[in-house]
């Protein structure tokens, strides 16, 4: 069994477009079927946009389009630099993960409304959208880490209990991780991203930068990685699929044709864990649901068993290949590794319409 650690690559915005001087992202596809979006939202930008905007589909009341946002009192450092930096790491994390991760800004130089981040979160069909922000108050004193999401609405019900969900997991994950002062989950009606928004969203107020300690804190590069893992930590939680019925005990070899995520079970729910299998043969020891229970190295863990995790059956037969006939590493190979001379063949196990023979490299896939 070939156990990887997964690092996803190339799924975020995939470039941008020059405008009036302006960095705009350019489009992103929605997530396809099975898979778990994420939208980072790094807060504010370079310079603020003072137009106005709706507050909310089809309210009269406006707002500025995006702020300016606060700055360190001590590293004079400005909020759009620190959102971008912790983005950045958590965007790594969740990869890590498995997740796509999209991102509405991966530079300063934007001009991007509240209105526009959301629905670029919407368009993409994100799972959860996540807004990086930092606090300011005209005290000094003022500390602590706060999670918010949208309050209750007629308009939001459909997004309103995973949003409140998500934001409690991560402020505790977080806020374990760190040690740092909770100031709790806090709704908010008064949000143009929140009311705009139409998947489940949350937003991360990671500290005071105008309370020197935080300030300093949130500009430690080892304590931004630690507040991060634990923001990844809750997303990912939240993100859990839940583990419905009992094991049921399974005695079976399927071939896993792309690499797959791992999961854990854990509290009734299946979660991700930062360890992924490339295609190989597999043996399922039991299942629960739609999920498959394997044997690692690292011990046992659960895979989704979709329609592509077809049996392997073990068969007894001869073949006889043609002359030149390809064999590949894996069915889903572009480029065979070799080929062979005209000859006969033992078959002991088939999967769909490719058999498993043995070479001089190794076991190996023929098209029957």
């Amino acid at each position: 069994m070939v156990l990887v650690t997964r690092s996803m690559t190339g799924l975020l915005v995939a470039g941008c477009v020059l405008v009036c001087g302006f960095l705009l992202p350019a489009p992103v596809s929605a997530k396809t079927q099975g898979e778990q979006l994420i939208c980072l939202d790094p807060g504010h930008q370079l310079y603020g946009n003072n137009a106005l905007e709706p507050v909310a589909p089809g309210s009269g009341e406006k707002k500025a389009k995006v702020s300016s946002g606060t700055r360190g009192v001590v590293t004079k450092k400005p909020e759009y630099v620190l959102t971008l930096e912790a983005s950045k790491l958590l965007k790594d994390k969740l990869e890590l993960l498995g997740y796509r991760v999209v991102m509405t800004r991966e530079s300063h130089e934007v001009d991007m409304s509240n209105v526009g981040r959301a629905q670029l979160c919407n368009d993409v069909q994100a799972d959860l959208a996540v807004r990086i922000h930092a606090d300011g108050d005209s005290s000094p004193k003022t500390q602590g880490m706060s999670l918010l999401y949208p309050a209750w609405t007629k308009e939001n019900q459909g997004i309103f209990a995973q949003s409140k969900e998500a934001a409690e997991l991560i402020l505790n994950k977080a806020v374990a991780a760190t040690q740092a002062s909770s100031r709790g989950v806090v709704p908010r009606s008064d949000l143009t991203g929140f009311n705009w928004s139409t998947v489940p969203s949350v937003l991360v107020e990671m500290g005071f930068m105008t309370n020197p300690d935080e300030d300093r804190r949130l500009s430690d590069a080892g304590y931004l990685n630690i507040l991060t893992q634990g923001i990844a930590d809750g997303i990912n939680e939240a993100m859990a699929y839940p583990a419905d019925g009992p094991d049921v005990q399974e005695s079976s070899r399927i071939y896993l044709p792309t690499g797959t995520q791992l999961y854990e079970l854990s509290n009734g729910k299946f979660t991700r864990t930062s360890l992924g299998l490339s295609p190989q043969i597999l043996e399922v020891a039991a299942t629960r649901g739609n999920w498959g229970k394997v044997s690692t190295w690292v011990g046992e863990r659960w895979l989704p068993l979709g329609q592509a995790l077809t049996p392997v059956h073990s068969v007894d037969k001869q073949i006889e290949l043609q002359a030149n006939t390809p064999f590949y590493r894996s069915p889903l190979d572009t480029q065979p590794a070799g080929r062979l001379s005209a000859q006969k063949v033992n078959i002991r196990e088939q999967w769909q319409e490719w058999v498993l023979i043995e070479t001089w490299l190794g076991k190996m896939w023929v098209r029957e």
